[in-house]
């Protein structure tokens, strides 16, 4: 009789343990998943007037066109400097 009352006191001790393991593992998951943010929810954000600015002079143009200078960086050109980005050899995008 002492036999079965320990065999089922062991049950009970681990079920318990399962029970307390899974609110655990439930919870770290909630957490990862408030790490997410969801991006969909915003909006395109447009440039007031549409216009945006040339990276060589500055001037704000309707329509640039991207290249990517010595350094890996994106500059965008409008189409009076266009020339100017072609002959120092930049890649275009």
């Amino acid at each position: 009789m002492t036999m079965l009352w320990l065999i089922l006191a062991v049950i009970v001790i681990v079920g318990a343990i399962l029970v307390i393991y899974q609110m655990i593992a439930k919870k770290r998951n909630k957490k990862e998943t408030n790490k997410v943010i969801n991006v969909s929810f915003g909006g395109k954000k447009t440039l007031k007037g549409g216009k945006q600015v040339c990276s060589f002079c500055r001037k704000k143009a309707n329509k640039l066109s991207f290249y990517s200078d010595e350094q890996g960086k994106v500059v965008g050109v409008c189409q009076v400097c266009k020339p100017h980005a072609e002959r120092r050899a930049l890649m275009r995008i």
